[in-house]
């Protein structure tokens, strides 16, 4: 084993220590001084001596006390450090029957990067790819010799260079030479990448759906310069599109001729029929239950189907919708829906039916844009108020964006939406309004595995007549993703009667603290403020908490306890969400 290198060797240790046990005899203990973290793990990772057990002979301890010398010494070379003075003892009988061995090491002068001398040749010289990769290297002079990072960044061009499409490439020169006695290394990495390739002719094998349509998902053609995360996303596409059960983009490498690579797309087709069920609970609106029904696909040309029905003490709905795809059928749709909703909060009571239509398409700028257009009928109370019936009929449109290092869990990130919307009283509607939204939330990674989470949220509408709004578009706060310590839309102005009725604006913000305390489980600690309100009269309510965050295997799961600071006594609110953090 002793010709594995370190990284080789730790996963063997760590694999070998985490394996269904087995009866295995007691072995000594081995101790070691000078040396602590990665360097200490490095060193425990080569040494052989620990594995002996109890009754190994002599003899064989004392060789293995030498050879361990020497293991140490090439673990210690891995972090520049060629002249280190090992002194050992061995004590053949220790504690409880068993040998130990202690170890003291001094590691003497480390060895620094003096020459960097890394060059490109071939096509890939132009390759803004391959100028980012060497402007973020490791290597620099004067730094400590690290070999893992001298590895890892020689890999890194071969990688990048299969991923690109240079599949001749190959080092010219690769060389680490070390100079102990002048305590420098020199690093020669010649590469020549050779010509990039071109994807080739397609293949395609499918009967689910349309060729047209398959087609409309690939990020890339015939003709173009080869990148394997077009392959990745390709793939990523067609398995998320809901038509295929089994999705396999094969680049086929070894037919390649003239410097173009045929691509072989094979896909079985999924169930056509999908049916599900479930059950959850949310603070908000308590325990809840769903069924679901949804045809993946209603033709050859990728049309879909879905129905959901979901029912809950504060929320009850049921949902009808058929979506066509577009051109860029991942992100561009149209949809149509048909809906009843039923909602009783603490401030009011509402029920909404609703004909919809959504046009989504993502802009050059890579902006997701939705148009929107819906006539509802709304029948709504607002506490002891007489109920009201209401007409509108909105059109809308809003774009969102999201940045983020890690779809479930990012240590950087943001996520933008804006959205307007109203309708015009001469036009099918009993009211003209005008509205528009705007939220943000922001990530942002801190020291010691802790994150900064911001959050903000404000609206405005403009009209007239705001008592004839139908509180479907007023604004209220408070509940998990709002004022975390007040109820579900709790919070906003209030009618003659001290009854929440909505506001005509909203301004909520929230700040929060994370801290992981094992790869798994952290707490958080937050403060949140804000309200609705409706001209000047802006009253914040505030709730402040703490709460624990679990990474659980289907995503982040939260649970908060907050107290409100505008109300009197001990009162606290439990707060349970789950779902990604942007």
């Amino acid at each position: 084993m002793k010709h594995l290198p370190f990284v080789s060797r730790l996963l063997l240790a760590t694999a070998l220590w985490s394996s269904p046990s087995v009866p295995m005899a007691a072995t000594g203990k081995v101790s070691l001084e000078g040396v602590k973290g990665e360097m200490r793990n490095s060193v425990e990772a080569w040494l052989s001596l620990d594995d002996e057990p109890c009754a190994a002979p002599g003899w064989r301890l004392q060789s293995r006390l030498d050879q361990a010398t020497e293991e140490i010494a090439k673990a210690l070379q891995a972090f520049g450090y060629y002249d280190p003075k090992i002194s050992s003892t061995l004590d053949p009988g220790g504690k409880g029957g068993c040998w130990s061995a202690a170890f003291t090491i001094k590691l003497g002068p480390q060895v620094h990067l003096r020459n960097i001398d890394i060059a490109l040749e071939g096509e890939g010289r132009d390759d803004e790819a391959f100028a980012k990769l060497l402007r973020k290297t490791p290597l620099k002079s004067g730094d400590p010799l690290r070999h893992d990072h001298y590895d890892a960044f020689r890999n890194s061009i071969s990688r990048l260079a299969a991923e690109r499409g240079y599949f001749r490439g190959r080092f010219t020169q690769r060389e680490l030479r070390v100079d102990p006695g002048a305590a420098a290394a020199d690093v020669y990495l010649h590469f020549d990448t050779g010509p990039r390739y071109r994807f080739g002719d397609i293949q395609i094998e499918q009967d689910a759906v349309s060729a047209d349509l398959l087609q409309r998902y690939l990020e890339f053609h015939s003709g173009e310069l080869y990148s394997r995360k077009a392959l990745t996303d390709t793939s990523s596409a067609l398995s998320g599109s809901g038509y295929f059960a089994m999705v396999l983009v094969e680049p086929l490498i070894d037919a390649a001729t003239d410097a173009r690579v045929p691509i072989r797309i094979r896909a079985t087709p999924s169930r056509r029929h999908r049916y599900s069920a479930s059950i959850g609970f949310t603070t908000d609106t308590g325990p809840r239950t769903g069924l679901g029904y949804r045809n993946q696909r209603i033709n050859r040309s990728g049309h879909q189907f879905s129905s959901e029905l979901s029912l809950s003490n504060v929320i009850s709905k049921l949902t009808l919708g058929y979506s066509i795809p577009l051109q860029k059928p991942l992100t561009d749709q149209l949809k149509f829906e048909a809906g009843y909703k039923h909602e009783v909060t603490d401030s009011y009571r509402a029920d909404t039916s609703a004909l919809s239509t959504t046009w989504t398409r993502l802009r050059a700028n890579q902006w997701l844009e939705e148009r929107s257009l819906q006539l509802s009928r709304e029948d709504y109370k607002v506490g002891s108020e007489t109920s009201t019936t209401s007409f509108l009929l909105m059109p809308g449109i809003g774009w969102s964006r999201t940045f983020a290092d890690h779809r479930l869990y990012p240590r950087r990130g943001l996520r933008v939406n804006f959205n307007t919307h109203g309708s015009l009283k001469q036009v099918l509607s009993d009211v003209s309004f005008l509205q528009l939204m705007a939220d943000a939330k922001g990530v942002l990674g801190l020291p010691w595995r802790s994150r900064l989470i911001g959050r903000l949220n404000a609206g405005a509408t403009v009209m007239d007549q705001f008592d004839q709004l139908p509180v479907s578009v007023r604004f209220f706060a408070g509940g998990d993703n709002s004022v975390r310590g007040y109820g579900y839309k709790s919070l906003g102005p209030k009618n003659a009667d001290g009854e929440v009725e909505g506001g005509r604006n909203l301004l909520t913000g929230s700040l929060e603290v994370e801290h992981l305390l094992t790869a798994k489980w952290g707490l958080a600690v937050f403060v949140d403020s804000g309200n609705a309100f409706n001209d000047t009269d802006f009253n914040p309510s505030t709730g402040i908490g703490f709460g624990v965050r679990w990474r659980s295997p289907v995503g982040p799961i939260r649970v908060d306890i907050a107290h409100p600071l505008d109300k009197n006594g001990d009162l606290i609110r439990l707060h349970f969400v789950m779902g990604p953090d942007l």
